[in-house]
């Protein structure tokens, strides 16, 4: 690779452009997560990121534009834990094992992201269509990442089968994630996140030999 065709080294000013960027879109996260997009004004922001409305308004034309950013922001460090699990070990039930522990660790390390998409989708009428559309298209992808690797696991069993029952699965995987979450908040105490994604383990687990199983007795018949 040439020096040519390297990336370009940012100026001093591009730097403190950037940094600007990422304080506003931490703040913005931390306060919507807290109170929600209605509830977050664009003087809050700046309070607490400690850059002025003129700066914010700068990066982003609007609240609706910078509660995308964030979201996206989220949604690409999110992804970014799921990175370990692409190359999943070849036994099924380390496979399942993988899946689901990195499942329970994006829960306890993204809490931020996590309490914010429940928190706009429990307040649609105060968030404009273009937002929420973000907003459903990071939960597609991540319904998408999960399906992926759910059908990596049930390939090996029943091929005919896996792709439908990983997006059935996949949405259980979601949606116990979204329960543990809210439950984790209402009763720390109480709620084991790693236990509950251990039972889900075990189903996926038993999932997979009941698949194995059946393409076992096809295969005789």
């Amino acid at each position: 690779m040439t020096d040519s065709s390297a990336a370009r080294k940012l100026s001093r000013r591009e730097e403190l452009g950037v940094e600007s960027r990422r304080r506003i879109v931490d703040a913005a996260a931390s306060l919507m997560a807290e109170h929600g997009f209605a509830g977050t004004s664009i003087a809050a922001v700046s309070k607490r990121s400690g850059l002025p409305s003129g700066s914010i308004y700068w990066h982003f034309e609007s609240k609706e534009a910078l509660l995308g950013a964030v979201v996206e922001e989220g949604a690409r460090r999110w992804f970014d834990s799921l990175q370990g699990v692409d190359n999943l070990p070849r036994d099924p039930a380390d496979r399942a094992a993988a899946l689901l522990e990195a499942a329970a660790t994006s829960l306890e390390e993204q809490p931020e992201f996590l309490r914010l998409l429940l928190l706009i989708a429990l307040e649609r009428r105060e968030v404009d269509e273009t937002s929420l559309a973000i907003i459903r298209r990071v939960r597609k992808l991540a319904l998408d990442r999960i399906r992926m690797l759910v059908a990596a696991l049930l390939t090996a069993f029943d091929p005919d089968s896996a792709d439908r029952l990983a997006g059935e699965f996949a949405r259980l995987v979601l949606c116990v994630a979204d329960g543990a979450f809210v439950a984790n908040h209402i009763d720390p105490e109480q709620t084991d996140i790693r236990g509950l994604f251990d039972l889900l383990r075990r189903a996926l687990t038993a999932l997979a030999r009941e698949l194995l199983e059946t393409s076992t007795d096809r295969g005789k018949s």
